[in-house]
C-alpha cells in the first residue's frame, strides 16, 4: 500500500466502485479500502435489486434527483456492456377504499417528481397481469430489474483496469486531519498500518457515520446517525414465477415500501422485503415474521400465491438515517470544508434507491472531487 495517495475512497460497494470507476484513468493516484474480502458484499448484495423510477422520495431531493438520473444512467451502461437486466415495468395496486386514497397521493407525487406513470383500468390491470386483483392501480414503465453481482462486478474491473489500487481485509480505524490531507489508520490481517491521502470519500455504507466520527464529526449533531432496518425475502415455489410478468408493489407503509413481488434477471420470484429496525449486523430470517408477510396486503393483491409457497430465503440491512417513526430523510453527500474538514466527503444513508443511482451519484461527487483537487 502506497503511503499518500490523491484520493482514498472508504467502501467498496457499488456507490464506492461507481465513483472509483468515475474517477479513475485520469492522473489521480486512487486507493480504495474494503473491510470484508471481496467487493459489494452488505448492502450491494443485500436488495431486491430493482432500478426503481423516482416514485417515492420528496420532490426536488437528492434521492429524486440522483434516482432519475441514475436510471437512465444505468439502463444506458447495461445495454453498452451486456449487463442483465429487464425493463419490465411495474404496477403498483391498492387493494381497499382507504388504499385507493393513497394510491392517488403517491401517483400525484411520482408525476410531480418527473417519473414516467399513468393510471391503468380495471380491464388494462387484467390485460397486463390477469392474476392480479386490486381496486385501482398504476403503472410505471421505467422500473426493472438488474444484476447487482454483474453491475459490481463491472465497475470493480473499469476501476481496477483504469488502475484504481484495491485494499481488501482493510478496516479504517482512524482518520485525522493533517496540513496537507489526512492520515489514514488501517487494520489488516498483518497488522496496523497507515498512509495519507489528499482526498477522503467515505462510502462505508452501514459504518459510514463511524467514519464520520473518526475524522471529528459529532453524528449525532450533524444529522448522520444511522438507523440498521432488517429487511428478510420470502422465496415463492410452485412455479408461481410464471403467473407474473413484471414487479408489483402495494401502496406503502411507513417505513418502506412494503412487501413487493422481487423478481430477478433469471425470474427467480421473491416476495419481501419486510423492513424492521435492529440493533446488529445478523443476516438470519426470523420465521417468526412469516406473518407479517401473509398479513401483508401483497399477497391480498396475489391470491394465486399461497402461504404453503412461502419459504424463508435471505435478508439484507439498510443504512438509513431515518428512525423508527420519523419522516423522510435524504442522502447526506456533502464536502465537509465548512466543518474544517477539507478534502472529505460524506456519503451518510445511501440506501434505497442507492443501487439505482450509484451512476449518478459518482457523477455528483466527481464533480465535488474536481473542485478539491
Amino acid at each position: 500500500m502506497s503511503q499518500i495517495t490523491d484520493i482514498t475512497i472508504i467502501g467498496a460497494g457499488v456507490v464506492g466502485l461507481a465513483i472509483a470507476a468515475e474517477l479513475s484513468g485520469r492522473d489521480y493516484d486512487i486507493l480504495l479500502v474494503e473491510k470484508n474480502e471481496k467487493q459489494g458484499l452488505e448492502q450491494s448484495s443485500r436488495n431486491s435489486e430493482v432500478i426503481h423510477a423516482g416514485i417515492y422520495y420528496e420532490k426536488d431531493s437528492l434521492k429524486t434527483r440522483m434516482c432519475l438520473e441514475g436510471n437512465r444512467l444505468l439502463y444506458e451502461l447495461c445495454e453498452r456492456t451486456g449487463i442483465s437486466y429487464h425493463k419490465c415495468g411495474k404496477i403498483i395496486v391498492a387493494t381497499d377504499e382507504v388504499e385507493d386514497e393513497e394510491l392517488g397521493k403517491l401517483f400525484d407525487r411520482a408525476r410531480g417528481n418527473g417519473a414516467e406513470v399513468r393510471m391503468i383500468s380495471d380491464r388494462e390491470k387484467a390485460d397486463l397481469e390477469p392474476n392480479l386483483k386490486g381496486t385501482s392501480a398504476f403503472f410505471a414503465p421505467t422500473t426493472g430489474i438488474v444484476d447487482s453481482h454483474g453491475l459490481v462486478s463491472y465497475l470493480y474491473g473499469l476501476a481496477r483496469t483504469n488502475g484504481v489500487q484495491m485494499a481488501f481485509k482493510t478496516e479504517v480505524t482512524g482518520l485525522e486531519r493533517a496540513s496537507d490531507g489526512y492520515n489514514i489508520r488501517v487494520q489488516q490481517p498483518s497488522g496496523e498500518s497507515s498512509f495519507k491521502s489528499r482526498v477522503v470519500v467515505n462510502c462505508a455504507g452501514l459504518h459510514s457515520d463511524k467514519v464520520a466520527e473518526m475524522a471529528g464529526i459529532q453524528a449525532d449533531e450533524a444529522d448522520y446517525k444511522l438507523n440498521w432496518c432488517k429487511g428478510e425475502f420470502y422465496s415463492v415455489s410452485g412455479g408461481k414465477n410464471k403467473l407474473i410478468n413484471r414487479l408489483i408493489y402495494p401502496v406503502p407503509l411507513a417505513i418502506s415500501i412494503g412487501a413487493h413481488v422481487c423478481l430477478d434477471v433469471n425470474w427467480r420470484l421473491r416476495l419481501g422485503p419486510l423492513l424492521y429496525y435492529v440493533d446488529q449486523i445478523d443476516y438470519s430470517v426470523d420465521e417468526s415474521r412469516r406473518r407479517d408477510v401473509l398479513e401483508s396486503s401483497i399477497l391480498k393483491a396475489l391470491p394465486c400465491i399461497e402461504p404453503a409457497d412461502l419459504e424463508p430465503e435471505s435478508s439484507g440491512i439498510m443504512a438509513m438515517i431515518q428512525g423508527e417513526g420519523e419522516s423522510f430523510r435524504d442522502f447526506v453527500v456533502r464536502h465537509e470544508h465548512d466543518r474544517g474538514l477539507p478534502g472529505l466527503v460524506n456519503l451518510v444513508g445511501i440506501e434505497t434507491p442507492g443501487l439505482t443511482s450509484s451512476l449518478a451519484l459518482a457523477k455528483y461527487v466527481d464533480r465535488m472531487v474536481k473542485e478539491i483537487l
